[in-house]
């Protein structure tokens, strides 16, 4: 690892706009990729203790078929750094091979591969058929000349990649991953294929010596089948409730993302109250409020003491310009009798003239290394600018610590970028109209929002660089 940290700190200074380039191939002599794993199944087959085999053999030197090639020149990130990054070829990704250039070693497709002897040959021509319960797909190929002997064992290593959409549009699609594996020449896939997507297949066939490579790729595949709406959200939950300076509750409302064919686009809370002595048709208030999609926390505000509400929420996916209503989760809650109730937490005053209408947050995303929030409001008739503040205390703390004060700024937008968040806190923002006199409102709007973990909001935003 001392190595690996000089390598890096060289490309740093040297190339520095290459820099997470180099990381990401750095890496790559520290993981086993799927056709090596694969190479080391064969080998093992006819062993007792199969992973204790495999787990020798991928950490044993291996020579990968091929020639390295051998005018010394490479087209990397390190053209301009004299780098070492591998030592024997299994520390190279894929089909690449451990080679020596001009003034380094590194990884390198290797020549001669087509003509390597005792490797299979790559398969061709592969077929799909889509099953009879429209949700499966039949692949199958031709493996090629055969060779060697019978009781050799060969893998067929598959790999798809796919996007959602009516239309096929090639640059949408994901990265290729591991989706079967078989020793046979065709291979029916369950539960991998979803209605509403289109993907690409290949295929590579492995023995003990090593891979020629994947096929070239399948035609483009959608299944007959219409996608479903979202399911109803699961595992619906109101976590401890605590009261308001103005004697009113709020709970925190979870849940987890429900099954799915597409993904979902974002969430809808609805929340209503019986209102006693009123007719049954007149009898509830309905509320509701768009939640994003990364987000499966919702603060539930105002609820009133000793009242009986009604909460649902619903999953919204889109299909090209159809959008899909899930089913709606449903949960009674009663805060009659509440025993879980805590301190304030939040500070918010009775509604009066000039206040800010429709404050909410409209997502929360990852960008530029920040995690950051975007809140909206209706503007205001007489005002010319906004006084936003924010005040933020962490979640996994005793409930009554208090809130720091974190941000104090004016805008003339009636939006704001929260910036700099941080995972498992709750954040409650203000804003204030200006008129054009430099006169503040009486009264602010104010909200509350959660941050979810790391762990569940990358579960929706995959680019996100967090640990916690």
């Amino acid at each position: 690892m001392a190595l690996f940290t000089v390598l890096l700190v060289l490309v740093l200074v040297r190339e520095p706009r290459g820099f997470f380039d180099a990381v990401d191939a750095l890496k790559t002599r520290y993981e086993h990729d799927a056709l090596a794993a694969t190479r080391c199944k064969t080998s093992c087959w006819h062993q007792p203790n199969k992973n204790s085999c495999v787990k020798s053999c991928l950490a044993a030197p291996f020579n990968k078929p091929g020639r390295c090639p051998q005018n010394g020149k490479i087209l990397s990130p390190f053209d301009a750094v004299c780098l070492t990054t591998c030592t024997q070829d299994n520390q190279c990704p894929n089909l690449k091979k451990c080679c020596r250039h001009s003034c380094g070693v590194t990884c390198q497709h290797p020549e001669e591969l087509l003509s390597a002897v005792g490797i299979p040959p790559i398969p061709q021509d592969i077929k799909l058929t889509e099953g009879l319960r429209k949700r499966t797909v039949h692949i199958e190929w031709n493996p090629g000349l055969q060779y060697g002997e019978n009781s050799e064992v060969v893998l067929y290593l598959l790999e798809e990649r796919h996007h959602t959409g009516r239309n096929f549009i090639e640059e949408h699609l994901s990265e290729w991953s591991q989706c079967g594996q078989t020793n046979k020449t065709s291979h029916i896939l369950r539960n991998v294929v979803k209605p509403g997507r289109w993907y690409q297949f290949r295929v590579a066939a492995v023995n003990e010596n090593g891979t020629k490579g994947f096929s070239d790729n399948s035609p483009t595949f959608s299944v007959s089948a219409r996608p479903r709406a979202p399911r109803a959200p699961q595992n619906m939950t109101v976590s401890s409730l605590w009261s308001d300076s103005n004697g009113t509750l709020i709970g925190e409302l979870c849940w987890a993302p429900p099954l799915s064919d597409l993904p979902i686009q974002k969430y809808k809370v609805f929340w209503s109250r019986r209102l006693h002595g009123d007719k049954a048709l007149n009898s509830v208030l309905v509320n509701q409020r768009v939640v994003p999609k990364e987000q499966t926390r919702f603060l539930l505000q105002n609820l009133q003491p000793n009242s009986l509400y009604f909460l649902q929420i619903q999953a919204l996916a889109q299909y090209g310009k159809s959008r899909l209503k899930g089913e709606k989760s449903g949960l009674v809650l009663n805060t009659t009798n509440y025993m879980n109730v805590t301190h304030s937490l939040v500070s918010t005053k009775s509604p009066i003239r000039n206040k800010i209408q429709d404050l909410q947050v409209l997502k929360i995303y990852w960008s530029q290394n920040s995690l950051k929030a975007k809140i909206i409001w209706k503007p205001g008739k007489d005002s010319s600018k906004y006084a936003v503040s924010l005040w933020a205390w962490p979640c996994h703390k005793n409930s009554k610590s208090r809130n720091h004060f974190k941000l104090a700024v004016t805008t003339k937008m009636s939006h704001y970028v929260l910036t700099n968040l941080e995972f498992e806190y709750r954040y409650r923002v203000s804003v204030r109209s200006i008129s054009e006199e430099g006169i503040k409102s009486v009264e602010d709007t104010s909200i509350t929002f959660l941050v979810p973990s790391c762990s569940e909001f990358k579960k929706t935003n995959q680019k996100a660089k967090c640990t916690n």
